[in-house]
């Protein structure tokens, strides 16, 4: 899915709904090798009750426009079976502007400039989603479980560009651009699950079947239409382009996890992983020359990406008086295939990689522990990354894949100390090599940008966090984390060296109050320094964020009211260099919201 697609699944999910969040930052041989930080696994509740039941909810918020979203969902149990089924329907609306200012170089010296100003406006975007399932519980223990989902959406933002250039030495702008760009974009999802689990005598003996089959569409229609003004001749031209692309990809996912005890105070589990994905994408661009648009041979292009992972993994865990240890290793063998139809082209890669994991925890005393962890990741290039076809953002930005590109990996080891398990503190160190960075730079011609990824070589990462969970009082609960870290980035593409090194920090505190008659608020506070990530050093962020919530109707009602934003509207501003490309980017995205919502829960 599409970080657009999941942040709308996300939205749909009702606080209810959750019944715990999963933080791993060092995830054990059993998970994914895939990405290069932790894990945060969504845990859902499933009804408890026999009987008949259900929820409802609707929402409303306001930013710079107006959105909101409504669903709920049934569920009944009886006799070893519990059925359910979900819906969300949502509606967005935003509006967001950026500033965008490149310096273009010629050994050392500056010979264009531009200052580009963006508006964006989303006036219609929806999403749908049904979720519907069955489990089973046996007698012996078994049980087997189904679900299907399927999600449908469709966003059309548009956005106009206003570019000046500066030609050095001119002292005031030579040209003038004037862009709308539309984009189109829907997507109809489906995800069918089946697992089945049996459990023998005891919690930590069971058998774990799981099959996944996830089949997703998407539709992209773009089009790009400039003016372009010669502010020295007073002339005018015009150029377009379109990019349409229908891009669907598959996933087959099957999965077997045994855990067995061996002792009263060890265990062993095994398990293995084959994951197929296929993607299909056909693009095509045209260009409108002299009033007629005519098909760009040289940018349309079909493309086929295969990606086949088999992984075996094995864990050891157990306790020896005051210690708890675990130990692991997976193993992961990965078929790539990247077909360039259009071309003829294979790029084919098989590799095999071990990940070793491992994990070791001494009780002190009754209030003190100390823990220390450690495990490998990879993160292998995406369809995007390496697909050499490009794919325009507007009419002077664009972005290209890397079919070199190799997969990037790095090892995580950390050592903490927890305190009567309020305090916890943690220091950690990370070591990455072919980490994998789009790099902006300057296009095929002055003026023109284009974004391309690289394996910039090595980074490491030192950090030191503070975590402290605070009853202030019966009725105030607080939890404050602080943050510190070191990034070093180290390598050179051609002639161009990237090495890049910056400290930075993080803190936040979020704080609860719980009043009489079912009230409860919410106080949020967050502060981000500036960040260096390979060629790019991001500006401080900090925010301040309120919520509070009241129960009705005997607790089977709640109303909530939520702000972001308040403090200051958290606006992400950067600077990227390399060559002879420096670029500054400031976002104003629409992030100071205000939003309500009612639910209701009935029957059982």
């Amino acid at each position: 899915m599409s970080g657009e697609q999941l942040a709308s699944i996300l939205r749909g999910l009702q606080a209810s709904e959750v019944a715990k969040l999963e933080l791993m930052s060092n995830p054990s041989a059993r998970e994914d090798a895939a990405g290069t930080a932790g894990i945060i696994n969504i845990v859902t509740k499933r009804n408890g009750k026999v009987g008949f039941g259900g929820d409802a909810f609707v929402r409303a918020g306001q930013g710079r426009k107006f959105y909101g979203g409504f669903g709920g969902g049934l569920h009944y149990k009886v006799n070893g079976l519990d059925m359910y089924v979900q819906g969300t329907t949502s509606y967005d609306r935003n509006k967001s502007h950026n500033l965008t200012e490149r310096s273009f170089f010629n050994q050392g010296s500056l010979t264009s400039f531009q200052r580009q100003h963006e508006n964006k406006q989303l006036d219609d975007a929806s999403f749908h989603s049904v979720r519907a399932g069955a489990k089973y519980e046996f007698s012996d223990g078994g049980i087997l479980d189904g679900s299907v989902h399927w999600m449908k959406g469709n966003y059309q933002p548009y956005a106009s560009i206003s570019m000046d250039t500066w030609t050095y030495p001119a002292n005031e702008p030579t040209a003038r651009a004037l862009s709308n760009n539309r984009f189109d974009e829907t997507f109809k999802n489906w995800t069918f699950n089946v697992n089945y689990i049996n459990k023998y005598e005891g919690e930590d003996h069971f058998l774990k079947i799981n099959f996944d089959f996830a089949p997703h569409g998407n539709d992209y229609n773009n089009r790009f239409e400039t003016d372009q003004f010669n502010l020295q001749n007073n002339t005018k031209s015009s150029i377009g382009r379109t990019n349409v692309q229908d891009l669907s990809n598959t996933t087959y996912a099957g999965r077997l996890d045994y855990s067995k005890p061996l002792t009263d105070s060890s265990k062993i589990e095994l398990g293995w992983k084959g994951t197929y994905f296929f993607i299909n994408n056909d693009v095509i661009n045209t260009v409108l020359d002299q009033g007629q648009w005519i098909r760009d041979d040289a940018t349309s292009n079909r493309f086929q990406y295969t990606q086949h992972i088999e992984a075996l993994y094995a864990i050891y865990s157990g306790k020896y008086k005051r210690f708890e240890y675990q130990a692991g290793l997976r193993g992961e063998y990965t078929f790539i295939d990247a077909n360039q139809v259009t071309l003829n082209e294979k790029n084919d890669q098989r590799y095999f990689d071990l990940f070793p994991s491992g994990s070791l925890l001494y009780h002190l005393n009754d209030k003190n522990t100390l823990r220390t962890s450690f495990s490998s990741r990879i993160e292998r290039p995406g369809d995007h990354d390496i697909n050499i076809f490009r794919i325009y953002e507007d009419a002077y930005s664009y972005n290209e894949g890397n079919p070199n590109l190799k997969p990037e990996k790095s090892y995580i080891t950390e050592i903490g100390h927890g305190y009567k398990n309020k305090l916890f503190t943690t220091l950690g160190i990370s070591y990455g090599r072919d980490m994998i960075n789009w790099i902006v730079r300057q296009g095929d011609q002055v003026g023109e940008n284009l974004s391309r990824p690289e394996n910039i070589g090595r980074y490491l990462n030192y950090s030191a966090s503070v975590m402290y969970n605070q009853t202030l009082l019966s009725w105030w609960t607080a939890s404050h984390y602080v943050n510190a870290f070191y990034n070093n980035y180290s390598g050179e593409i051609g002639s161009v060296n990237l090495d890049s090194k910056g400290s930075s920090w993080t803190a936040n505190s979020r704080h609860t109050l719980q009043f009489k008659y079912g009230l409860r608020a919410e106080i949020a506070l967050y502060y981000q320094s500036g960040i260096t990530t390979g060629p790019s050093r991001t500006d401080k962020r900090y925010g301040l964020d309120l919520a509070a919530e009241k129960k009705m109707f005997g607790d089977r009602g709640m109303i909530k009211l939520a702000a972001n934003g308040l403090l200051r509207n958290a606006n992400p501003q950067l600077i990227i260099e390399y060559g002879d490309l420096k670029v500054f980017y400031a976002d104003f995205p629409d992030n100071r919201k205000v939003l309500l919502s009612l639910s209701y829960r009935f029957g059982d």
